[in-house]
Parts: C-alpha cells; structure tokens; sequence
C-alpha cells in the first residue's frame, strides 16, 4: 500500500483491526464525569474567546 505525507506525518493505510471489549469493562464514572466537565469548561472558553474576537470586528 501507499503511504502519504500530511503536515510532516507519515500515514499507511492499514485495515482496522477489530477490536472487542471485555464485557465486564466498567468506565470509572468519576474520572469520566471529571473529563466531561472539563471538555465543557474547554468548549465554553472558545466559544467566549470566539464571541469577544467577532464584537472586535
């Protein structure tokens, strides 16, 4: 297969693997909730950053 340059990386393109969880996997509900009220956190900053850029213009 081909391989491609993008932004200095290098890619292959291989086939996906498939990949199967365990069942009995359980996410810690903590650590996830933490990261999605970060994410929010993150999401709103831009969106504020974006709202003051366009009042400037």
């Amino acid at each position: 297969m081909e391989s491609y340059i993008l932004n200095d990386v290098e890619y292959d393109f291989k086939p996906l693997e498939i990949f199967i969880p365990d069942p009995d996997y359980k996410a810690d509900e903590k650590e996830l909730q933490k990261s999605i009220e970060k994410n929010k956190a993150i999401i709103a900053r831009a969106r504020e950053s974006r709202k003051r850029h366009l009042e400037k213009l």
